[in-house]
Parts: structure tokens; sequence; C-alpha cells
């Protein structure tokens, strides 16, 4: 009789448990609204009420989770290497194939800092119809459910193993601290769906009292 494996342990974590359990519920409350991130990439496409609802919910989440990845990162003392934050790579294209049903195999990202420069939505027409109007754009009734997915997925991710994450951003941090401020955007709507959102901040600052959020 082979004996099973054992279980992996719970993954450390260095914020209060109390603000993880919020977290947790709010992860829950994705799930009852919206169903798996396979379920949304399952759908294709969302009319734009649909689409304008989830990505309002999960920008919430990656708020949230930014504020307990820097509470996280703050255990992790300064490098004694300078870090190469350009390390060039040679890269190799290679086909990527995306599969609806099995998010554990998608190439996702979460994203802590705003993009340097940020050139166009990831829903925005490219091709012929790119020169159309702007109201023309504005009236489209549908908007791809892809990337919604794939940033919930990465949603999880970070929830569930949240110290490799932690780790990146505080190398990040320890490198470029005036990009702190960055970790503290919040959608507006985000105070109205976490009562306990001033708690975040607050601990947050904490961790990292160089904060300036003014």
């Amino acid at each position: 009789m082979n004996a099973s494996a054992a279980p992996s342990p719970p993954p450390t974590r260095h914020a209060p448990i109390a603000l993880w359990r919020v977290a947790e519920a709010f992860m829950h409350t994705l799930y009852a609204l919206f169903g798996a991130p396979e379920d949304v990439a399952a759908d294709h496409t969302l009319t734009r009420a649909a689409h304008t609802l989830m990505a309002s919910w999960i920008r919430c989440a990656e708020a949230m989770l930014r504020r307990l990845l820097l509470i996280e990162a703050s255990v992790f003392p300064k490098p004694n290497t300078r870090p190469l934050l350009h390390e060039k790579r040679k890269r190799t294209r290679k086909a990527i194939g995306f599969d609806a049903d099995k998010p554990e195999a998608w190439r996702v990202s979460f994203r802590c800092f705003a993009p340097m420069e940020r050139r166009r939505p990831r829903w925005q027409m490219v091709g012929p119809d790119a020169n159309m109007p702007a109201r023309r754009r504005r009236s489209i009734r549908f908007r791809s459910a892809w990337p919604l997915a794939e940033r919930y997925e990465a949603l999880i991710r970070v929830f569930n193993n949240p110290e490799r994450y932690a780790r990146r951003l505080a190398r990040a941090l320890h490198a470029l601290p005036h990009r702190i401020r960055e970790l503290f955007r919040k959608p507006e709507e985000a105070q109205h769906r976490v009562d306990d959102w001033d708690v975040f901040d607050a601990g947050a600052q904490r961790a990292w009292p160089v904060a300036d959020t003014s």
C-alpha cells in the first residue's frame, strides 16, 4: 500500500490574519458573483455593462492585495547585492495556447506598479476599425472576457501563495522606494465594498513608514 503524499504546509503570512480573512471573504464574493476564472474565460465575451461591473470588483481586489503584499514584503531585508533592474535576457518566441478550462496553465501576472507607458487599453480595437470615431467605439456592446479572467486567476495565485510575490515586491521597493506611492492607488468604490478599508491602508503605511499617500 503506497503511503499518501504529505500535505504541503500552508504559506507563511505576516500580515494580520484578520486582514487576510477580509480578503478571503472578498474572494468568496467574487466567486459568488462571477464564478471561477475558467467560467469567465469560457464566456469569451461580456456585455459592456457586465465587463464594467466585473472590472470594478477586480480592481478593488487588486488594490486590497497590493496592501497585503506591502505588509508581507516589509519583513524581507534589503538585499546586500545591487539588483539588476533591467537585466537583458534573450527571448525566444513560442506559441502559447489558452485553454479556458485550464487556468493553472495560463500565463498570468499580478501587477503592483503601473506600467511606465500605457499606449492603449487591452480592449481597444486595432486594425481598420481603430480609426473609427470615439463615439462609435464607445457604442460597442461587447468586451473580451479573457483579460479579466487572467487578472482574476492572478488574484487567486497571489492570495494562495503571497510569499513569492512579496519577495519580488520587496526587492523592487528597496531598489525604487519612490514607487511605493503607486501601491496605494485605489478605486473610488473600494471603501463602499470593504468596510475595513482604512485598516488596510493603516497597516500598509505602518509596514512601510516612508509611504506618503497624501
